[in-house]
């Protein structure tokens, strides 16, 4: 039975429905203790657009109610949406506009987050988290979606009202479906703190964050003089480089009125590798490259192959890679961040997805059109995207120019070392605890263990003063090998001898034998199981999903096929030689998740858990709308707050942050400082 409550006579005296008055449809809801939940809007922006329609759901599936929010004002809602289980599909999209009308609720379900939760590890390209897929896949409710795309035309009618009602149908029961398969995999827990984060990131999009326009502009000025004085000193390379004379032409033809332009002109568009690729060759550079993807040679003049051939040409290096920095900087953190402003907000209000990568991290930004927002400002839609606020430039001039309101001050705040801290706990490894507990330098550390010999009869604390230049150098195989780099990753790093990179690495297993002994542990459990436990007090866990096609082709591995491979395929690049090397790579890959996984994933879980406590104090404490998340960035947190309560919600945020790491790093306390701005600091 569908029920409508609306106040709009022409809806009246319908076969499809019936009306009812709200007192009514709060006395059926306040019955339930659990509600399927839906909303239908007249765009995809919470601050631009409106509320159509909420519709209600029942556990039963025996009635559905819609409330038509033109004529209804939703707050008088409140009560069972703050206080039932609300189920819905990507609730944070729903919770955004209900905040508009201080509409906080405490008890979520969604039943996106959670399939995302299952198939972490999975690409995109093969699994999809629409309502529709999931209705089918679950319980067999086929959802006709063809009204949808329709709503913003048609406004509130019969078609839309009974789509509406029955997109709540099924919520229930897919709910349900879920959860045998949460529980049987272990992650309870996993699937409360994440649909319990829902709010926090529908919270942090709404509130969204303060740039300051003139600063912005000034950036992006300076950038662009950044930019020309980079692609001066190439060309002036270029000029003075006899290998590269074919690039310079002259003006004979010059004109009338100025003469002659007797300045060489350089015929290289610096922005395109093509070009840049045939320019590095002809320094000496090999631009040759195999394709991850395909397996077959290609040019690229990215840095990370380009910084291995250190001695070719330093100097091209240094301008090419400063050029790069540049190009990069004023096409990515330009313009596009003004066109996003909110004009009714003053901020920008950006997506994050709440399990971004396999590891349940978050991630931000999207090239898809803010169509509302494109409409408001009257600007082209592809200039309307959601810029990546995760991905900004550390420099502190592109920080400044994201300010605090006036009256308000920001708050950052971030972990001390949070993932090599967490390592030394999930590793149980004594080299990294013993580091942390005496407060050492931890690339002194690296330098004594990678070095043993060079560095024998100097103190671990001495390594900084007396070898500088071997606390350096351990720097690129801390970093390579700390990623689950081979020995390969480090002769590329420091430009040594495989000999020598093969004596880094058995000094690393030696030196952080907790380390060693959990890839080891991890590499078997991820080969033979598919999947990897990220964090074990939530259950978390990334999975291998084409594992059941490794292990078979693992077993096809004979006496017999390996004799046969030797004899007719290695190096040939046919078919069976791709095949092998995409198993190895395969097995390489999950190796290497399976030691670092558990350190970001766990990392990931401790931000979500300590910012659902802030949220949780800013709403119960009144302060919602008043203290502002603004980002979130993998171990650090930015929040906006009036200025006469900063110290306090610092000494919070700081307290939050201390005491949630201690429930998932049980070795070694992780602590977090926060800095009072009047801009974005870290």
């Amino acid at each position: 039975m569908i029920y409508l409550v609306s106040k709009n006579q022409e809806l009246f005296d319908n076969q499809d429905y019936v009306v009812i008055p709200p007192t009514i449809a709060l006395d059926l809801l306040n019955k339930q203790n659990t509600l399927q939940f839906d909303t239908e809007t007249t765009g995809i922006d919470p601050h631009i657009d409106k509320l159509l329609t909420m519709q209600f759901g029942t556990w039963d599936k025996q009635v559905q109610i819609v409330i038509d929010c033109t004529t209804i004002n939703p707050i008088a809602f409140k009560q069972p949406l703050e206080e039932k289980c609300i189920i819905g599909h990507n609730l944070k999209f729903d919770l955004q506009f209900l905040y508009n009308y201080k509409i906080i609720p405490t008890k979520v379900y969604d039943t996106m987050i959670v399939e995302q939760l299952l198939y972490l590890g999975y690409p995109n390209s093969v699994i999809s988290y629409a309502l529709k897929t999931l209705a089918d896949k679950y319980v067999h409710y086929d959802m006709d979606k063809t009204v949808r795309g329709q709503i913003i035309w048609r406004g509130l009618d019969t078609a839309v009202i009974k789509y509406a009602a029955g997109d709540v149908v099924p919520l229930n029961d897919i709910m349900k479906a879920q959860m045998l398969v949460v529980n049987e995999l272990g992650m309870l827990e996993a699937a409360k703190l994440e649909c319990n984060f829902v709010r926090v990131i529908a919270y942090l999009e709404w509130c969204g964050i303060h740039l300051s326009e003139e600063r912005w502009l000034n950036k992006m000025k300076s950038d662009k003089q950044n930019l020309i004085n980079a692609e001066k000193e190439l060309n002036n390379f270029v000029v003075k480089t006899p290998s590269l004379s074919k690039y310079i032409t002259y003006d004979l033809q010059g004109d009338l009125f100025e003469g002659f332009n007797t300045d060489p002109i350089i015929k290289i568009n610096w922005a395109s590798s093509k070009q840049v690729c045939e320019v590095a060759k002809k320094l000496g550079f090999n631009t040759q490259v195999k394709d991850k993807k395909t397996g077959e040679d290609k040019e690229s003049v990215l840095e990370k192959h380009l910084k291995t051939q250190k001695g070719v040409n330093d100097e091209f290096l240094k301008l090419y890679f400063a050029y790069q920095e540049y190009f990069k900087v004023t096409t990515s953190f330009g313009q596009g961040h003004l066109d996003a402003i909110n004009p009714i907000t003053g901020r920008i209000h950006t997506v994050y997805r709440q399990l971004g990568a396999a590891s349940g991290r978050m991630s931000c930004g999207s090239q898809q059109p803010n169509e509302s927002l494109a409409k408001l400002k009257k600007i082209s839609k592809k200039d309307c995207t959601y810029p990546n606020i995760q991905q900004l430039p550390h420099d502190e001039t592109t920080r400044a120019c994201f300010t605090a309101e006036k009256g308000n001050k920001l708050i950052d705040c971030d972990w001390s070392a949070a993932e090599a801290r967490l390592a030394g706990d999930i590793y149980q490894d004594e080299a990294i605890l013993d580091m942390f507990r005496r407060g050492l330098d931890s690339h002194s550390v690296y330098a004594k263990i990678f070095f043993k010999e060079e560095l024998k009869d100097i103190d671990v604390s001495e390594v900084k003063k007396k070898r500088p230049d071997l606390r350096q150098l351990a720097k690129g195989p801390e970093f390579a090998l700390n990623f689950g780099g081979s020995e390969f990753a480090i002769m590329q790093a420091i430009q040594c001898s495989e000999d020598k990179a093969k004596e880094i690495v058995t000094n690393y297993n030696e030196g952080f034998k907790g380390t060693a002994e959990f890839a080891k542990r991890g590499s078997k459990f991820v080969r033979e199981n598919g999947y990897i436990v990220m964090c074990k007090a939530t259950g978390h866990r990334m999975t291998w999903y084409d594992h059941d096609e490794w292990l078979e082709r693992q077993k096809s591995f004979s006496p017999e096929f390996w004799e046969d491979y030797k004899e007719n395929h290695k190096g040939t690049g046919d078919y069976i030689c791709k095949e092998v090397s995409t198993h190895f790579k395969a097995a390489s890959k999950w190796d290497r998740m399976a030691r670092n996984a558990p350190t970001q994933g766990t990392c990931a879980v401790m931000l979500k858990a300590s910012q659902i406590k802030l949220f949780d104090w800013v709403v119960n404490n009144l302060y919602f709308g008043k203290i502002k998340l603004c980002a979130l960035v993998h171990d650090e947190c930015l929040w906006e707050t009036p200025e006469d309560k900063a110290e306090e919600f610092a000494k919070l945020i700081e307290k939050s942050m201390t005491e949630t790491a201690a429930e998932y790093c049980k070795s070694l306390p992780i602590p977090a400082e926060a800095e009072i701005a009047d801009c974005w600091k870290h």
